[in-house]
């Protein structure tokens, strides 16, 4: 995969300077590699749009963009446009796409692309001659072999790096070659992109490294042979190619390639950093003819104390470096492949006129060792069925390397796509083509190959030459069969520091791409992840390594969001229809901003045990209560089997200290807490942005915090919670049961009822709208301070009571004249008088309609003609979302099937007006209107209606407007418009 190529725009395709991107494995030197950066959230978007469009296969148009895409940062799920590619084609082709239709595509396919026709034309040769299309298919071959072998043997020797290769290195060298004819010629066959590049490639090396290592040692600590140790390693590697194909398969055919992005990126990081760690190692190993890989970092260092062993390895390091450089700043195409060859070309030079010859360079440990020919035939003799061991083939270990592999070649293969997609410009479909890379991985290890995928790099090279012909991949297969089936061991004529310089070429370059380069595109604690992931692996091996690293990710995870901030203290009121006094009240004494008797908090994110104690101690510090020595033992026993603790237990412990740090560490507020004077009487949590609360927050949050609250005489209470949240909170009994619940509220209701209940306090109250939520408790302390002014009890002031609540339970409706009257605080007879024109059999009657539940009233991108007030029952406005079950040992809890028509964001009860904004723009609707409770009528306002009325009775029509204006400033005021 990381034949590593300059892949700069060539000169027919255009002039603008590329954007360099690298994937995980498939790290490519590139001109003007200071905007490299990785793939990831390339391969996330295109997975996201491809959830989107469904599962089918995508036309791939061979036009070659004279551009290149904008860089995406590291970082998960974040997009950075990088300065110097300002607004990248493939960046507003991707937004077009999410935005517009196939016409308003059209501009920017002829803007930012060659000729579709032109381009089949250089494909099909009719725009030259095709003695000279052949010509170049036979040079761009010859070019990214040329490029491939030398990496090739540098893989070889990685793979078959124990000492009980050595003697067979040349054949083994050849049998990968072999395994590269493979899989590009399934490319060839098979692939959408008629100019793919593939071979072996490097995200696999150290798994199948791994796998050869443990079989030599184990068959050379019993006595074995080395034919036993040839044909079970390479039998193994065989079945775990194979079998990584069909698994590769199986992900591409049920649509699951955003599987393998479960793998956190910070811990592929740092395996491809130890990737480049191990090619630096095993690259200077090749150029002083010893093994470098297993002894550890001392051992190794060691090798390098003797002189000789120092003077064979400086030209390996010096030309590695030098091809780095190369490869990020050329600006040409040609550059790196003449370096590569004038490399072994000076070689050959100084010997000439030092006049040294071959067998002296030998002599000299610069070229390789004599060996036998490695002809084909010496291939399949290498392998012989009676002398594999079955029980190393399947051990445990080689099993769970191969678990790894399937995880890290996949995610790197999928990189691959994204890449290749966003230099192109052109949507792939990474199911498919992972479809593809599996049959080739299959096909391979059924003829005793290795694992291979793209080639990022030779793949774009080919497309930017605009000669995208199967042909040149054809050539390149028999390119690569030529040198199998040759005579000749490059190791014996080519100068081993070229070969080991190509190995520390693509170890220092994916050093310093995921040590350094990604330093500043990861946060600290992400790169804390892939470090160690990165000195895990070479203390415990890959599988382990790549464990601890997940593990070590998930522990960053939680621990990063337990110390979110997700609470947020909002301002917000209810949609009940109040006279100007009692909203006059209202604002002054419920809702007054140093003392507010109402206190409503938003909570956002999954809250669980990790974040639970930083929230509850955040929402003690804004209620103004602290807990005490007996609060915290309570805490400390949340749990479901209430195993006692003592006071001094760490939860308590982690508590207090939570406490200590928040009065320590935020002076100014807790200031503010002092200095107010009261505390709410009701706490309102909107838990509607909460996707989940797990067992234990649901008790050492929510349920001590209640009992808190109690003790202090302030009413707590939850709002908006999914059904998942709902049933968590009371089947902890955090929340009320269903029947306490209505006795609760109805007493909250209909406080002149004066309903006594002996119903146990310290709970949490349940609503499913925060607007339900805050009318109710606006309706209480109404009537508590109508009474405190009366002095007496159990009077029924009615006018307290919103025309919402005193319709809950029947169906009576309330007349318009009557609402409009209320919202405006109109006491004057005339003007009542003249209202009722309004009401059924006045002269300017509004149009009545009835729905049942289920109903639509207005539907999402519908034609807004009118606009909408409540008379009786309830109307919901919500977004059209899948309804979410909660299912427990295979038993539903909660069927919403039936009662859900979506996200609901408010509800719209008797006096509320909605609509309203929709209709006043002149634009299409931006939510559903769905009627939620049988009988419910609304008064509709028509356009017609409304000219008509400012024509002929222009003060009703006034009316009717400061109506419009109180409730549109009361949904402005919420942050909610409907």
């Amino acid at each position: 995969m990381y034949n590593t190529i300059s892949a700069g725009l060539d000169s027919s395709v255009g002039n603008t300077p590329p954007s360099v991107h690298s994937s995980p494995g498939n790290l490519q030197a590139r001109t003007h590699r200071k905007s490299r950066t990785s793939s990831f959230d390339g391969f996330s978007n295109q997975l996201s749009r491809q959830s989107s469009e469904g599962s089918h296969s995508h036309t791939h148009s061979h036009s070659a963009s004279h551009h290149s895409s904008a860089p995406l940062d590291i970082r998960y799920g974040s997009t950075a446009q990088d300065p110097y590619h300002g607004n990248s084609p493939f960046a507003v082709k991707m937004q077009m796409q999410n935005q517009g239709s196939d016409e308003e595509m059209q501009p920017l396919k002829s803007t930012y692309s060659l000729n579709h026709e032109e381009k089949s034309m250089k494909e099909n040769g009719t725009d030259r001659d095709s003695k000279s299309s052949i010509l170049f298919y036979f040079l761009y071959a010859l070019l990214n072999t040329t490029m491939s072998v030398p990496s090739l043997y540098g893989y070889a020797s990685v793979i078959f790096n124990h000492d009980a290769f050595q003697s067979h290195i040349a054949s083994l060298s050849k049998l990968v070659i072999w395994s590269s004819a493979v899989h590009q010629l399934v490319f060839v066959l098979f692939s959408t992109l008629s100019f793919a590049k593939a071979e072996v490639q490097d995200a696999g090396l150290l798994f199948l490294s791994c796998m050869t290592n443990h079989i030599a040692t184990s068959i050379t600590d019993e006595g074995g042979s080395l034919q036993e140790i040839l044909s079970t390693s390479i039998v193994t590697l065989g079945i775990a190619t194979a079998s990584l194909g069909i698994v590769l398969m199986f992900f591409g055919k049920f649509n699951m390639a955003q599987v393998v992005s479960y793998l956190p990126l910070p811990v592929v990081g740092g395996y491809l950093a130890f990737i480049g760690y191990f090619c630096v190692i095993a690259g200077v190993g090749l150029c002083i003819s010893k093994s470098m890989i297993g002894g550890g970092f001392v051992s190794d260092m060691q090798l390098l104390s003797d002189r000789h062993a120092i003077m064979l390895a400086t030209p390996g390091l010096l030309s590695g470096l030098l091809m780095m450089l190369v490869a990020r700043f050329a600006q040409n195409d040609a550059t790196l492949p003449l370096t590569m060859a004038a490399i072994p070309a000076l070689f050959y030079l100084i010997l000439y006129i030092m006049g040294y010859s071959l067998e002296d360079a030998r002599n000299g440990q610069w070229i390789g060792e004599v060996q036998p020919t490695a002809s084909f035939s010496s291939l399949i003799e290498m392998i012989q069925f009676d002398l594999i061991r079955w029980d190393l083939v399947f051990s445990t270990r080689c099993i769970s390397v191969w678990v790894g592999m399937v995880f890290v070649v996949s995610f790197s293969s999928c990189l691959d796509v994204a890449a290749i997609a966003m230099d192109m410009g052109e949507p792939l479909d990474v199911n498919k083509e992972l479809i593809t890379v599996g049959l080739s991985n299959l096909i391979s290890g059924i003829s005793f190959g290795q694992t291979g995928s793209y080639i990022f790099s030779q793949t774009i090279l080919t497309y930017r030459t605009g000669y995208l012909s199967r042909w040149i991949g054809f050539m390149n297969v028999l390119m690569f069969l030529s040198v199998v089936l040759s005579s000749v061991n490059l190791l014996e004529v080519v100068p081993l520091y070229f070969l080991g310089s190509t190995l520390i070429f693509i170890g220092i370059d994916l050093l310093y791409e995921w040590i350094f380069e990604v330093f500043h595109k990861l946060i600290p604690s992400e790169y804390a992840v892939l470090f160690t992931t990165f000195v895990a692996i070479q203390f415990v091996g890959i599988d382990g390594g790549i464990i601890f690293g997940v593990i070590v990710a998930v522990v960053e995870y939680v621990v990063s969001n337990s110390r979110l901030s997700s609470l947020r203290k909002v301002s917000k009121q209810s949609r009940a229809v109040w006279q100007p006094h009692h909203r006059k009240l209202l604002q002054e004494v419920v809702y007054e901003r140093q003392n507010p008797k109402i206190l409503t908090l938003e909570i956002r994110e999954t809250i669980f045990f990790g974040s639970s104690l930083n929230l509850l101690s955040r929402i003690c510090d804004e209620i103004g209560i602290n807990a005490s020595a007996h609060d915290i033992y309570e805490l400390s026993i949340a749990s479901p089997r209430h195993f006692s603790k003592s006071p001094n237990s760490p939860t308590a412990s982690s508590l207090s200290s939570i406490k200590r740090n928040r009065k320590g560490g935020d002076g100014k507020k807790q200031a503010n807490i002092k200095e107010r004077k009261r505390r709410p009487k009701y706490v309102l949590l909107d838990l509607s942005q909460v996707p989940n609360v797990d067992a234990s927050a649901a008790r050492s949050c929510f349920l001590q915090l209640a009992k808190m609250c109690h003790k202090n005489g302030i009413f707590m209470i939850a709002t908006g919670p999914n059904t998942r949240v709902d049933w968590i909170l009371r089947s902890h009994d955090v929340a009320y049961s269903l029947e306490e619940e209505v006795v609760i509220k109805n007493e909250l209701l209909y406080p002149h009822r004066g309903i006594q209940t002996n119903i146990p306090s310290g709970k949490v109250l349940l609503f499913d709208s925060l607007n339900i939520a805050l009318e109710h408790c606006e309706t209480k302390l109404l009537f508590d301070l109508e009474q405190r002014k009366s002095n007496t009890m159990y009077i029924a002031p009615a006018s307290v009571i919103p025309h919402s609540s005193m319709e809950s339970g029947h169906t009576m409706k309330t007349k318009l004249s009557t609402i409009i009257g209320r919202i405006l605080g109109i006491k004057d007879e005339k003007e009542k008088s003249s209202l009722k024109l309004f009401d059924k059999g006045g002269k300017y009657q509004v149009e009545e309609a009835e729905y049942f539940y289920g109903d639509d009233v207005y539907t999402e991108n519908e034609h807004s003609d009118s606009f909408y007030v409540v008379l009786t029952g309830c109307v919901d406005m919500c977004r059209d979302s899948a309804t979410e079950n909660l299912t427990h040992s295979g038993r539903k809890l909660a069927d919403t099937s039936s009662t859900s028509f979506g996200e609901v964001i408010s509800y719209m009860q008797v006096g509320s007006v909605f609509g309203y904004i929709d209709f006043s723009l002149g634009r299409r609707r931006r939510i559903n209107a769905v009627c939620s409770k049988d009988d419910t009528v609304v008064a509709k306002f028509t356009k017609d209606f409304m000219n008509e009325l400012e024509r002929t009775e222009p003060d009703l029509h006034r009316c009717l407007e400061k109506v419009l204006l109180q409730t549109s400033l009361i949904e402005l005021a919420n942050h909610d418009v409907a």
